[in-house]
């Protein structure tokens, strides 16, 4: 819905002749305090009329029952009905207009399908000459708008904050008349409706309107060329390469050329369809070293996703608020966030994980939706969840939005559906374990006494992991990393986790605000269990925190915007309070990059010139240059695939293992290196191996780090590699 403007300074028969002339499709609602009038056009004709009574809109066919009016005069009274409530309309002084474009005019009510300038003859000749045609200064009457585009400018007046997708309760014609008989079935007989689709979007003439629409494209080409340019700029060489990039990369990798979910036993720490994707990616374009480094290649996707993810939260952003400067507030605030940017680069399951979590919802808050919308965010919030599993918590929060959205009609068959359509996808990774028998873990009745991995097992471990009070205590890991996060972006997580809560508070009077803050809310009780919890937990919040910071920053400037006109103030204030609000939102957001950020706490810049990777793409040309590709060697799991895979199959270095398997995987440490480090030839340490060594107590790894010399070190960005070699 968009703001056509208010009854004080625009002509509301020029409004209704314009949608007759232009043959305009869509719902016109005009309110004045707390009454309300719904009018729905097809191809300009009036299709349906009612207006708010008591709290309720009252339908044409509701009041003809109260009025008891027999078959014979049904057209007359429901032409004079409808004509009292235009002539009604046009005595009101105040109030404001707004117009959806494109939407339909209710399948299950009575369809009037007549010209309102049948209904009111003064209308047919009123400003006719000036609206299609006023060009010149003679022109004293300003052309109303009738948008042909739900993008209206970010200056433009304000607009309605939220808007109600359907009318208040309404008595469904169904439950009240026989098919074969009653008032209804007469008069479609004698009137029936026109013949044309329903669901055509007809074409909207205008060139202002089409102005509007270019000038809001170039808007978000601009946001989204910002997104690319701050995530893109040095994301080769900064951060360093993350052992889990690697892991994905190198599991993608097992997909491809050894038709396995991982190149070691696949032990269901994370459902696969991640990875499945990256794969997928590799073979489109062109391969694991187009870009380079194998880990360069999945950079690249997570650019491509990075700038989806920037476009689909401005679009939901856009429908939720009808605002424009509400999504420019919240895509701003999400490509541009210092926390964002340091891991939005780095190949993370959580990052596809958003992607597909922000479709579920745009699907869901679309301005036309259907059911085919509604299985399809199903579908999307499906594959988020294999992905990461996180999203499984947003499930109740989406369900209910789709219950809200779908229409009255078949709001219930939609939500069960969505709901079947989520718990069947969800359903396919446990019958994978299932078929490879590794459901049941070993030592239960179904999981035989044999060892073997299993998706419960792996399950119950991850539950288990950091056990401790979560969000009830205070010293707990969670609060912990809260308070790095809070200086890691105190933008976002300050305020926005503030503005979720707020946002909750105002369910009952802004429904998809509210939603909004619970969807946000759910993914923080996730975080506050009391479990593992790593620093990359909070990406998934990122873009929702974004969104509840420009929602409510939106309520914000609604309000003044409504009290300084009220007050009689220039059009020009409204504009700049916009202006400011957005301002005040990015200034709030650059205070991260002076906060100490993760990876680059003592030069903001090194975003975008440092060149932590640069040591470990030296690190691994130089063991392909001086070490046998048969000696054994532990290394860190960043550069596996690159070793696996350089190009000539006799330069493999078949036998470089990743040191957490060479410790944690049976087939390996004991099939491969028989638990004794004189077996490893060569050891590159890096400080997470260093790390992981020392707190879980890697004997063999520690062993092989303990008799060893150095032989070369690379160090271009405060993160050292070093090469080692075991001296047996």
């Amino acid at each position: 819905m968009t703001l056509v403007g208010k009854l004080q300074h625009i002509q509301l028969p020029q409004i209704f002749q314009s949608i007759e002339v232009h043959e305009k499709t869509g719902l016109l609602t005009i309110i004045r305090g707390e009454q309300e009038a719904k009018l729905y056009f097809q191809q300009g004709r009036l299709m349906y009329i009612s207006l708010l009574q008591g709290h309720r809109h009252v339908p044409l066919v509701n009041r003809l029952l109260q009025d008891g009016v027999s078959r014979g005069p049904f057209y007359a009274w429901a032409r004079k009905e409808a004509t009292d409530i235009v002539q009604k309309l046009l005595t009101w002084s105040s109030g404001e207009v707004y117009f959806g474009e494109g939407v339909q005019p209710p399948i299950d009510r009575f369809l009037l399908a007549l010209r309102i300038t049948s209904l009111i003859p003064s209308l047919s000749g009123y400003a006719r000459t000036s609206m299609l045609s006023s060009r010149g200064p003679e022109s004293v009457v300003e052309k109303p708008t009738i948008p042909t585009t739900p993008f209206p400018s970010i200056i433009k007046s304000p607009k309605p904050f939220v808007v109600e997708e359907q009318s208040g309760p309404a008595i469904h014609l169904p439950q009240r008349f026989k098919p074969s008989a009653g008032p209804l079935s007469w008069a479609r007989a004698f009137l029936p409706p026109p013949n044309y689709p329903l669901t055509s979007k007809l074409p909207t003439a205008g060139r202002q309107h089409n102005s509007i629409q270019r000038w809001e494209v170039l808007l978000i080409m601009a946001i989204l060329l910002i997104a690319a340019l701050a995530h893109d700029i040095n994301m080769f060489n900064f951060p360093y390469y993350f052992d889990d990039e690697g892991t994905y990369m190198a599991q993608a990798w097992a997909v491809i050329h050894i038709g396995k979910l991982a190149p070691y036993t696949y032990i269901y720490d994370h459902a696969p369809l991640g990875w499945l994707l990256i794969a997928f990616w590799t073979i489109i374009s062109g391969g694991f070293h187009t870009f380079g480094s194998v880990i360069n290649s999945g950079r690249v996707l997570m650019l491509l996703m990075q700038i989806g993810s920037t476009f689909m939260l401005y679009r939901i952003a856009r429908n939720t608020s009808q605002s424009v400067t509400v999504a420019v507030i919240a895509s701003l605030l999400f490509a541009l966030s210092p926390y964002g940017l340091y891991y939005h680069r780095r190949v993370l399951l959580d990052n596809i994980m958003t992607f597909w979590m922000l479709l579920s919802f745009l699907l869901l808050v679309s301005q036309r939706l259907s059911l085919k919308k509604i299985w399809l965010s199903a579908v999307a919030l499906g594959i988020s969840i294999l992905s990461k599993e996180v999203a499984i918590f947003l499930v109740p929060a989406l369900a209910y939005l789709a219950f809200f959205r779908a229409d009255k009609s078949h709001r219930w068959f939609a939500t069960v559906g969505w709901i079947a359509i989520v718990s069947n996808i969800l359903f396919l990774y446990v019958l994978m374990a299932a078929l490879n028998g590794e459901l049941f873990p070993t030592g239960t009745l179904l999981g035989g006494t044999a060892p073997h991995v299993s998706l419960i097992g792996t399950l119950q471990y991850q539950a288990s992991r950091g056990k401790d009070g979560g969000i009830l205590d205070p010293y707990s890991a969670f609060w912990t990393m809260t308070g790095r996060w809070m200086q890691d972006d105190p933008m976002l997580v300050v305020v926005g986790s503030f503005c979720a809560i707020l946002s909750v508070v105002i369910i009952k009077r802004y429904r998809l605000v509210g939603l909004m803050g619970i969807s946000t809310l759910s993914i923080w009780i996730f975080l506050g269990r009391g479990g593992e919890i790593i620093g990359f937990y909070l990406v998934p919040l990122i873009p929702l925190l974004a969104l509840n910071v420009g929602l409510v920053f939106g309520l914000v400037v609604k309000k003044l915007n409504n009290f300084i006109l009220s007050l009689g103030g220039p059009r020009i204030f409204s504009r700049a309070i916009q202006i400011v609000a957005v301002m005040l939102c990015l200034v709030g957001m650059l205070s991260g990059f002076t906060s100490p950020n993760p990876g680059f706490q003592a030069d903001n810049t090194l975003l975008w010139d440092g060149s932590s990777t640069t040591a470990q793409q030296q690190a691994v040309e130089w063991m392909q240059e001086h070490i046998s590709p048969t000696s054994r060697i532990l290394i860190d799991d960043y550069m596996w695939t690159d070793m696996h895979d350089t190009g000539n199959a006799s330069s493999n270095f078949t036998f470089a293992y990743y040191y957490w398997k060479v410790y944690s995987d049976p087939a390996i440490s004991i099939g491969v290196f028989h638990n004794d480090w004189r077996n490893i030839d060569y050891i590159v340490t890096t400080i997470d191996m260093l790390y992981d060594a020392q707190s879980s107590h890697m004997a063999i790894v520690e062993g092989a780090l303990n008799h060893s010399t150095l032989l070369v070190r690379f160090d271009t960005g405060n993160w050292p590699i070093e090469i080692r070699k075991v001296n047996k």
